[in-house]
């Protein structure tokens, strides 16, 4: 399953199956990866970034509002679980190329692995439409983004949470995915 010629150790053809949250992990994946940081602040914490990665409907239109479009925004224009037509309108005026996916709740597909990967390491803007939930695409990006890159993406009701793709950042998320994968 891993190979050395991968950063977050996980080789082209990782997962063999889409990937189940157990309900342990839950509590854990709870607590932040990375610092809470102020809308207003974005632009300080995002400066010299190679890629820009937003997950999450509010946080990719935060970003919008900012003039920082994302060169990669993961979205299932829902927010909080209820369909927001005001970031459909939004998100739907992004540039850059758009990828569909489904991905259930509480799951990483295949679908959604390749495609965050791909976007990640792509030197194009990519949107990423999901059909289901689009949460754990944050570890997916943290995992699997180039060195320095910025994963954002909110935490309900505290925040936007703000990540420096490092080897720290990364080997928590390739631990919680490892977890995930049994």
């Amino acid at each position: 399953m891993s190979t050395a010629s991968s950063p977050s150790g996980f080789d082209e053809s990782f997962p063999q199956k889409d990937l189940v949250l157990p309900d342990e992990l839950r509590e854990e994946l709870a607590r932040p990866i990375g610092r809470f940081v102020s809308a207003w602040a974005l632009p300080k914490h995002l400066k010299g970034s190679p890629r820009t990665i937003s997950v999450g409907d509010v946080v990719t239109i935060t970003l919008l509002q900012m003039r920082m479009e994302p060169d990669v925004a993961v979205f299932d224009y829902k927010t909080q679980r209820a369909e927001d037509y005001k970031a459909k309108e939004r998100i739907g005026k992004m540039s850059g190329k758009l990828v569909k996916v489904e991905n259930p709740a509480g799951r990483i597909t295949k679908a959604l692995w390749h495609a965050v990967r791909s976007a990640v390491n792509s030197k194009e803007r990519i949107k990423i439409e999901v059909s289901g939930e689009e949460d754990l695409a944050s570890l997916v990006a943290i995992a699997t983004a180039p060195e320095g890159a910025h994963v954002i993406y909110g935490m309900p009701k505290k925040g936007l949470m703000v990540v420096k793709v490092d080897e720290g950042s990364r080997s928590l998320a390739v631990a919680a995915i490892k977890r995930m994968a049994g």
